[in-house]
Order: structure tokens, then sequence, then C-alpha cells
């Protein structure tokens, strides 16, 4: 896996072997100061290679962050898809397949890409098999006892109330990130319950067992950094 700088990925022109994965998270204007060296797309020239649905949805956002995140996140991927296809950001057109996922149209065989954003950082990453990606703001999850009996599995319920108080919004998090990103690879998102996903959100995550729907568990392979 490869960490970019920023999204155009002036540092190389392709891929380079079928099993890379090419990453890039930015920061907003609102949290750019947390993360100097990761380079966003300014606003105009985001907003210019938007199409109007994605215009149209960054229109709805009722909040200024949320609009922000959300600029950078589509042109971010632009940007990095436009770069490996070889084709200009503005042109690219996106579907929707059955379940939700975006698919970039007429792309080279095999090409697959996320994209993730909360409020203040951005993550997009691209590469030639299924690939998913979450990110989420470190954060107090009030509810998570009753959001743990539909995200998480029994054995994870166990593992997660044993863990000290002071973490458990931190490791319940990290479940729903590792997750969240397996079921966006798979394309099938959260039509199908996480808590018939089972993996090991330790300092070696892994999927542990998989619904049929996600074939067999050792197919999958977790980055999750600590």
């Amino acid at each position: 896996m490869r960490s970019l700088r920023d999204p155009h990925l002036r540092e190389l022109t392709a891929l380079r072997n079928a099993n890379e994965i090419v990453f890039w998270m930015g920061a907003t204007s609102f949290t750019r100061d947390a993360f100097p060296d990761r380079q966003t797309p300014s606003i105009d020239h985001a907003k210019s290679i938007l199409d109007a649905d994605e215009t149209g949805r960054l229109t709805r956002f009722i909040h200024t962050e949320d609009q922000m995140s959300y600029l950078a996140a589509h042109a971010g991927s632009r940007l990095l898809l436009g770069a490996i296809t070889e084709r200009a950001a503005e042109t690219l057109r996106f579907e929707r397949s059955e379940f939700g996922k975006p698919v970039l149209v007429d792309a080279p065989a095999d090409l697959d890409f996320s994209i993730s954003h909360a409020r203040g950082a951005v993550a997009v990453a691209a590469a030639f098999m299924p690939i998913g990606l979450d990110i989420e703001p470190l954060r107090d999850v009030s509810d998570r006892n009753e959001m743990s009996e539909i995200v998480l599995a029994s054995e994870e319920r166990r593992i997660l109330a044993k863990t000290p108080d002071a973490r458990q919004s931190e490791h319940f998090l990290r479940y729903w990130t590792i997750k969240e990103s397996i079921l966006k690879a798979a394309g099938v998102g959260f039509t199908l319950s996480p808590n018939t996903l089972i993996v090991d959100a330790g300092l070696s995550p892994a999927v542990l067992s998989a619904p049929a729907e996600l074939g067999p568990a050792e197919q999958w392979r977790v980055i999750a950094p600590a």
C-alpha cells in the first residue's frame, strides 16, 4: 500500500502492479493544521471538476464542514482515478451498482475505488481488486451498547465488554470501520447485517468468519493501523 501526499498522483503515473493499493487521506480547511503534510484540492478547483449530480448533493448539506468534506472526497477521487486512467478528472462518469456502490464508467478491468469522509478528514483508495475503506472521528459513542447489538456478533460483544471503559468507544469504532470497509469492498454495504461478519479488531486485524455472500474469510485482507 502506498500513501500519497495528494490525490493528483504527482509522484507516480500508474499503479506499479496488480496487488498495489494507492491511498490518499486529506484534511479540509477546518483541520488542515492537524495534517500539515497532506494536500487537498482548492475549493474552486474541486468544485470545477464535480458533475451535476455531485454538485447537487453538495448543496444539500446544511453544515459547511460537511460540504467541505464531501467536496474534498469526491474531487479527490476524481483526481486519483483520472491520474490512474490518464483521463481528465472532470470527464469521468460514475454510476451506482445494485446496492449503491459508486462505479467508474468505462473503467479498466478490475479497477475499484472507495471513498470515505467525516467532518474534517477524507480518504480515497484505489486498486485493481475489490477495495473498501472507512474513516471515523474518535469520539464517545454513548449508545454503543445499543449499536453493538446491530453491529457486533455475540463473541465480539463479549470482547468489547471486557475492554476498559475508557477505550470502549474507540474499540467499537475500530470494529465499525473494519466491517464497513469490508462490506464496501464486497459491494453490498449494509444490505448485509454487519453482525453476521466476525472480525478480530485487535493489533493484527483479520476476518474470522464471513457469511456466504462474502465468500471465504481468508480471502479478505484487513489493513487497520492501531
